[in-house]
C-alpha cells in the first residue's frame, strides 16, 4: 500500500513537472533559434528531489515542447536529438547530485548545457563551429537562469520535505 502510493505521489509529480515545463517552454530568452527558455528548470528539479529518470523524462519533453511552439527551426530529427541530450544531463545531474553538493552539480549542469551540449553539433554536418559559437552564449545565459531558479527551489524544496 505505501509503495503504491509512493509511486502515485511520483507520477503526480512527474506529472506537474511535466505541465510546468511547459509553461516554462513559453517564456523564451533570445538566442538565434527561438528555442532557448525556461524549460529546463522543472527538468532540473525534477531530477534533482525526484531522481535521474525523472528528469530525463521531463528534460526530453521540455525541449520538445519549447522547440515545438516555434516550429522545430532545427528540424524534428535535429530536436530529437537535443532532447536526448537534455535527458542525458538532466539524468546525469540527477546522478552526481547523490555524491556531490548542490553547488557543484549545478555548475557540472551549466558545464554540460550550455557547453558540451552545443559543443557536440560542431560534428554534426551542416552545423559546425559557427552553430557552437552562435549558440553558446545564449545557453550558458539560459543555463544558468534555469539552474539558478533551480538551486533556489531545491534548497526551498529539501528543507520542507
Amino acid at each position: 500500500m505505501l509503495l503504491t502510493m509512493r509511486k502515485s505521489r511520483t507520477i503526480a509529480l512527474v506529472g506537474m513537472f511535466i505541465a510546468l515545463t511547459v509553461i516554462g517552454g513559453l517564456i523564451k530568452l533570445p538566442s538565434p533559434t527561438g528555442t532557448v527558455a525556461l524549460d529546463s528548470t522543472s527538468a532540473f528539479v525534477s531530477a534533482l528531489l525526484l531522481g535521474p529518470t525523472a528528469g530525463a523524462l521531463v528534460g526530453a519533453l521540455g525541449h520538445l515542447v519549447s522547440s515545438m511552439f516555434v516550429g522545430f527551426p532545427l528540424t524534428l530529427p535535429i530536436h530529437l536529438l537535443i532532447a536526448f541530450e537534455m535527458a542525458i544531463i538532466c539524468a546525469f545531474t540527477g546522478l552526481i547530485s547523490r555524491k556531490l553538493s548542490l553547488t557543484i552539480t549545478l555548475f557540472i549542469a551549466l558545464l554540460l548545457n550550455g557547453v558540451a551540449a552545443p559543443a557536440l553539433f560542431i560534428l554534426v554536418p551542416g552545423f559546425g563551429i559557427g552553430f557552437f559559437i552562435a549558440m553558446v552564449i545564449p545557453l550558458i545565459v539560459g543555463s544558468g537562469i534555469n539552474l539558478l531558479i533551480t538551486g533556489v527551489l531545491v534548497r526551498y524544496f529539501k528543507e520542507r520535505l
